[in-house]
């Protein structure tokens, strides 16, 4: 291979942010980023997590709440000068039927999965321009966001997450900052787990009233996935270092669907 096509994924220098980077994709994507070269800051309210993965990858931990946009933006201003920002942290917890959730699960929805972006985004994009860096910002978003599956709160804000990237795209365009989305599809992930064995709470309530979601459309879209098989968390790392290199240098507004062909069925 020849350096300059190995050198396209080479972050060295880079300092990169990542929400919700202790567990599961944002804590792959971590991984991933600074594997690449990338000095990385893991973002998370599980401080204990947090700084146990930035303690293997050499990495730095600070406590983030993303609906707290004070606490985001100084977590941004600790950095010495920020050129990636992977806006993962998120939440489906409480999903179901409109006829079960309350005010509050459909609230704290929207804060964790749409309004944590902008306080994340803004204090990222204004250190970006002021540094005179072109840097980059991918949002995690989900399938979700583009066919039904959760719940309101959770498909609502996914969907408005890609959205919101397009337009965020077109905002900072002037400054060289490239905005995109990587929408993953089924990955099995140790939320999800602990929420099966009971060590969470369960995604979905107890005795809950019929809903077409979650339903035998939704298991048999799961069930027909065309690539065959539940994706693993570095491939979804794996879209989200391509966005964030000079790979995909002419790459913004888009949204990235990394689920096994899930969308096309």
């Amino acid at each position: 291979m020849q350096a300059s096509i190995g050198s396209l994924l080479n972050l060295d220098g880079r300092v990169a942010l990542v929400t919700g980077g202790a567990t599961g994709i944002g804590e792959g994507i971590a991984r991933t980023l600074s594997a690449a070269g990338a000095s990385v800051t893991i973002g998370d309210i599980d401080e204990a997590g947090a700084s146990r993965i930035a303690r293997e990858i050499d990495g730095e931990a600070v406590r983030l709440d993303v609906t707290d946009a004070a606490q985001a933006a100084e977590a941004v201003r600790s950095l010495d000068g920020l050129d990636l920002l992977v806006n993962n942290a998120g939440t489906y917890r409480e999903a179901g039927s409109i006829l079960d959730q309350s005010v509050e699960s459909w609230q704290r929805s929207i804060d964790v999965n749409l309004a944590g972006l902008f306080h994340c985004s803004k204090p990222a994009a204004e250190s970006m321009v002021d540094g005179g860096r072109a840097g980059t910002i991918v949002v995690i978003a989900s399938v979700d966001g583009v066919l039904p599956c959760l719940g309101t709160g959770y498909d609502s804000a996914k969907a408005a997450a890609i959205q919101f990237t397009r337009s965020l795209a077109v905002d900072l365009a002037p400054h060289g900052i490239r905005v995109n989305a990587v929408s993953p599809g089924h990955v099995p992930v140790p939320t999800l787990a602990k929420m099966r064995s009971g060590e969470l709470p369960p995604l979905w309530p107890q005795n809950p009233s019929p809903s077409g979601l979650m339903g035998p459309l939704m298991a048999q879209r799961s069930s027909n996935i065309p690539l065959g098989r539940s994706a693993e968390v570095r491939e979804i790392a794996h879209a989200v270092l391509f966005l964030s290199s000079a790979a995909s240098s002419y790459v913004t507004g888009q949204n990235l669907a990394v689920d096994g062909g899930w969308t096309l069925i």
